[in-house]
């Protein structure tokens, strides 16, 4: 959490307009201190300003992403990050939410949000959505979260791959496959495994 007055935010995009358009957005804040970064790797800020594929990458070379999000930032350096995207699928900002980022906004998003989402999360506020991200996650009920195990089955059962198929690439049982599908059906509302083909594409529930 800031301690002092001075905000010191680190901007770092994929896209060179966008990012010239961030830094000449907070840079009009006179509380905060922006740097414009090539590289996020070295993380020396209170709030961290990025695209969603800069953000998992910092998060995955965090170690403490490695607990669970409730255990997130207790302690330093992990990095209190805002994504900046146009990516609006429900799959990508759940996952980008229970990875660690505190902070979702897209790119159409009202500028005067990025500034709010800057200073609640750097004085330590809980996430911080825009409001059409918002509207996607809420969507999507806590409940319907898949296991580690039900994402795998997931990714092949989408590419067309029966119980079986699926069972010998995970080295498990066709019975367990079967388990994992009526559970996937469940958390995701449907009745079929074209059902869940279909909402998990259309959703984003495939990590890339």
């Amino acid at each position: 959490m800031v301690q002092n007055s001075t905000i010191t935010v680190r901007v770092c995009h994929v896209d060179p307009l966008v990012m010239a358009g961030l830094v000449a957005l907070l840079g009009r804040e006179p509380d905060f201190d922006v740097q414009d970064a090539s590289d996020i790797g070295q993380v020396c800020a209170d709030v961290v300003v990025t695209d969603y594929v800069g953000a998992m990458g910092l998060l995955a070379a965090t170690p403490a992403v490695a607990n669970s999000a409730d255990t997130l930032y207790r302690g330093l350096p992990q990095p209190r990050i805002v994504v900046m995207t146009r990516r609006d699928k429900e799959g990508e900002i759940s996952q980008a939410l229970h990875s660690g980022v505190r902070g979702y906004l897209l790119q159409s998003s009202d500028p005067l949000e990025l500034v709010d989402a800057v200073r609640h999360v750097a004085r330590g506020g809980s996430h911080y959505l825009c409001k059409r991200a918002a509207a996607l996650f809420d969507s999507c009920p806590p409940r319907t979260w898949l296991t580690a195990r039900e994402e795998d089955v997931l990714r092949f059962l989408v590419k067309g791959d029966c119980n079986k198929g699926i069972a010998r690439k995970l080295d498990i049982s066709a019975n367990t496959v079967k388990a994992h599908v009526a559970r996937i059906c469940e958390k995701l509302h449907v009745r079929s495994r074209a059902q869940v083909a279909i909402q998990a594409t259309q959703r984003g529930l495939i990590r890339a």
